[in-house]
């Protein structure tokens, strides 16, 4: 399925997003991978956090053109 499906299945009002380079509290190198780590007001429970997160990496120029149109 793709993101976009996936969206239109559960409704924008069902989506919220959070930019990580708002919400990035550091990063470092390892080993040629990058570890970031952030904050984020979702609360956690046993079953983990209340709403399901999921990293989606959007080419910045693109998302640029698109939000200046």
């Amino acid at each position: 399925m793709k993101m976009s499906e996936l969206i239109l299945a559960i409704g924008d009002e069902n989506v919220e997003f959070q930019n990580l380079d708002h919400c990035m509290d550091g990063f470092r190198m390892n080993h040629g991978k990058t570890l970031i780590s952030f904050g984020t007001g979702q609360s956690v429970n046993l079953d983990g956090t209340t709403k399901l997160g999921i990293i989606l990496w959007l080419d910045r120029d693109a998302v640029k053109a698109a939000v200046a149109r």
